[in-house]
């Protein structure tokens, strides 16, 4: 007798609850403005409303809403881009979120990491994620995010020496 799947409801106060901070944190990553990273972050919750039928589990939501903010995010800059307009030069209230200087610092480098680097360093030191998880929320290979990650680390290790920070 075949096994009858019920489908997966998406409780969207759950999933702002749950996902929220890390919605925000991924659009701040590429944006380095809060205004501009709330804006992308209310596009993936509206997105989420009008595409929750297509949802299949609660991992797949996580995956989801990462892919969402980062296309958003991207969207965002090149739309920026292509009007020729300045960002807002606003600090990121780096003592909302972390603790310790050191952390702040390394922190504001990796944001100044291109885009390709950037996004599975932050995935995997700031939201936990391991290289596997990270691979299919981004849809790359996980050769791919391995050697992003390697090579990410080696620019950031660079960009620090040239700051003065050592870790």
């Amino acid at each position: 007798m075949a096994e009858v799947k019920t489908p997966y409801s998406v409780d969207t106060d759950n999933a702002v609850d749950k996902y929220s901070d890390m919605v925000l944190r991924i659009a701040l990553t590429y944006t380095r403005n809060m205004t501009d990273a709330q804006d992308i972050y209310q596009e993936t919750f509206l997105r989420l409303v009008k595409y929750r039928h297509t949802i299949e589990s609660e991992e797949h939501l996580k995956a989801w809403l990462i892919r969402v903010t980062t296309n958003c995010a991207k969207s965002f800059l090149s739309k920026n881009q292509a009007y020729n307009t300045e960002e807002l030069d606003e600090n990121i209230p780096s003592e909302e979120k972390f603790e310790a200087n050191e952390q702040s610092e390394l922190y504001e480098q990796v944001l100044l990491l291109k885009e390709k680097y950037k996004t599975p360093l932050y995935l995997y030191y700031y939201e936990g994620y391991s290289v596997k998880e990270i691979a299919r929320c981004l849809g790359e290979k996980e050769n791919t995010i391995k050697s992003l990650l390697s090579r990410g680390r080696q620019h950031l290790r660079k960009a620090l020496e040239k700051e003065g920070i050592h870790l």
